[in-house]
């Protein structure tokens, strides 16, 4: 099979991930090409990476599969839609847009980026989201109801060295994994308000981006500011993870995360916002879960968590390496690739 991807940019975010990992599993028995837009960071895929504009046109029908996941990728199988014959078109949704938008822009940019995008996917042949929970979503108000579903995946192993990190630190280490730019979406609020009546805590943050700044103001405000580490943002975070007693997905929205299934992988503790997709991932005896701005839930689950211990751990990995796999969504993505029109 001949398959192209098309992704905004090679940068280390969730969507360009996930195409990363699939690739690395597809490769070796499938032709893959990349097509990217913009310069940003480079991710050393194992395919031909090519860098394209919306208006040119490449060879769509030498390819079996026309994979784009973003707006702007979106976009351009849209625009050139015209010249699409034999190639079948997909579109992966990785997030809940409305909530995204809502937390990302003004309210009416939100609504126009909304309607653009949900415009874009109208004729691809399949539109791909991350779980269950998501299909029903969009089948509210998306105009293309050819809809799937497919879980995200990481590598069950770790091809680098783990280091042990912050041994200095005394206190429970409690982490929060963001990206290069962190949104409020991800609710980092939370656990450090709730630092303030956990006085044997300290909380790392991985991650960079505009937000930092009033993240760094509220722990000032809190009068947390030495039990708060802000770490930046690093390229090795299996690290980051193995160093931390506990990790907590604070997340008011979210349409996977990568990020959970990557303290899973590494068998840390971890609590998670009590949202739809992470109950659809992991059952209360696998992760612990708190209400969304409640800071007497939020320290309970973490308190719960670590006197849980290995139990709650190795349940959540079995469901890890059973489900959550980059194998995984590489053979249901397959399946998708595959089934008739």
């Amino acid at each position: 099979m001949k398959i192209a991807y098309f992704v905004p940019y090679l940068a280390h975010s969730g969507p360009v991930s996930v195409v990363y990992y699939l690739t690395q599993e597809l490769y070796k028995s499938h032709d893959i090409d990349i097509y990217y837009f913009k310069d940003i960071d480079r991710l050393k895929f194992p395919v031909p990476s090519h860098r394209i504009s919306l208006s040119q046109k490449i060879d769509f029908d030498s390819y079996d599969i026309l994979h784009s996941h973003g707006v702007v990728p979106d976009a351009y199988l849209w625009w050139h839609r015209g010249s699409i014959h034999r190639a079948k078109t997909i579109t992966t949704l990785h997030n809940y847009v409305k909530e995204d938008y809502r937390y990302g822009y003004h309210p009416i940019k939100a609504f126009v980026l909304q309607r653009v995008w949900n415009l874009v996917t109208s004729k691809h042949d399949m539109v791909v989201t991350l779980s269950n929970d998501a299909v029903e979503y969009y089948k509210d108000f998306w105009i293309n109801q050819n809809i799937t579903y497919a879980y995200n995946g990481i590598p069950q192993s770790i091809d680098r060295d783990i280091k042990q990190l912050y041994v200095d630190d005394t206190r429970t280490k409690l982490g929060l994994i963001g990206s290069s730019n962190i949104s409020k979406i991800k609710g980092f609020d939370q656990a450090i308000i709730a630092l303030k009546e956990m006085p044997d805590f300290s909380l790392y943050i991985a991650g960079g981006g505009e937000e930092l700044k009033h993240l760094r103001g509220l722990t000032a405000s809190q009068g947390v500011e030495e039990r708060v580490h802000f770490v930046g943002i690093l390229g090795d975070i299996d690290s980051f993870i193995y160093s931390m007693d506990i990790l907590a997905v604070t997340s008011y929205s979210e349409g996977f995360s990568l990020a959970l299934q990557e303290i899973v992988r590494a068998k840390r503790s971890v609590v998670v916002s009590n949202i739809a997709i992470f109950r659809e991932l992991f059952d209360d005896d696998e992760v612990g879960r708190f209400e969304l701005d409640d800071t007497d839930s939020f320290i309970k689950s973490v308190s719960d968590a670590l006197m849980t211990g290995r139990d709650m751990i190795d349940r959540a990995y079995e469901k890890f390496a059973t489900t959550y796999r980059s194998i995984d969504m590489a053979e249901r993505y397959l399946e998708i690739y595959t089934k008739e029109r």
